[in-house]
């Protein structure tokens, strides 16, 4: 069966595992048994084949990898205090994990419990450091970001926003920027105190900047809806569902803290 592609960035070069078999036809059968009847070996093989993904799969998975996650936040939030260096260590490790994991064409799940772990970190430590300047500010990213995911699910089932091959390019080129840059301003803190003032500071141009990557990273989810739709119509194999979750997990962090980054310019 010919898979069908995405065009998330995401999705586009991983693989879990062989796709599932298209449905079975049976060849006639031998003298006295009616034509098309499946003998033993036939439906041995057919219990075999993996059955094919479906959007309970890839809830379910994407549940336990945000679970996953949300333990590693509260650890991070906890740690960033006392050693702050080793939570922004697990955002770097997190990201050279995601292009392990792009690059090397199969998505393996010990590979995504592992980044959701390092990424859940990462946001949890980020939190902490918001959250002591600004009070409030963690519940208004969340619902924020709930909002958006919602707002884009709208508009990907109406058929306003659908998926191009333009617009995957566009996210994920923005969003190799900004992971570079935001790590740029992370080792410029650790090492000179100074920072990126397009990324921290309350200016016009700041603000801008935010707004823009946010509506930019709002995208990703209309990037995952439509992979998530080819790949179940596609009837990819269930293990596929690691792929979906980890794709819709790159999409909730980023949201969330261009989020709790754009409030907080707002809240100056």
């Amino acid at each position: 069966m010919a898979r069908t592609r995405s065009s998330n960035p995401v999705f586009t070069h991983l693989r879990s595992g062989p796709p599932a078999s298209d449905q079975l036809t049976w060849p006639p059968s031998a003298q006295g048994t009616p034509p098309g009847t499946p003998t033993p070996e036939e439906l041995a093989r057919a219990y075999r084949q993996p059955s094919s993904l479906t959007i309970d799969d890839v809830v379910m998975h994407t549940l336990g990898l945000f679970a996953i996650a949300g333990v590693g936040g509260a650890v991070g939030w906890y740690l960033v205090d006392s050693a702050p260096g080793l939570v922004f260590g697990a955002g770097i490790a997190a990201f050279v994990l995601s292009l392990v994991i792009r690059f090397t064409g199969r998505i393996n799940p010990a590979l995504v419990v592992v980044f959701g772990v390092l990424s859940g970190l990462m946001a949890g430590g980020v939190s902490r450091l918001y959250a002591n300047d600004y009070a409030g500010i963690i519940p208004q990213a969340i619902l924020g970001t709930a909002v958006i995911f919602v707002t884009m699910l709208l508009a990907y089932r109406s058929r306003r926003l659908r998926a191009t091959p333009r617009m995957a390019r566009i996210v994920g080129n923005v969003l190799l920027a900004v992971v570079i840059i935001s790590i740029i301003d992370v080792v410029l803190r650790l090492t000179t105190g100074s920072h990126l003032p397009v990324i921290n500071d309350a200016t016009p141009l700041g603000i801008l900047f935010s707004v823009v990557v946010l509506v930019i990273a709002s995208l990703q989810f209309i990037l995952d809806f439509d992979a998530i739709e080819r790949m179940i119509a596609a009837r990819a194999p269930r293990s596929d569902a690691w792929v979906c979750a980890y794709g819709l997990l790159i999409g909730f962090i980023w949201v969330y803290l261009e989020m709790l980054r754009l409030l907080s310019k707002l809240r100056r």
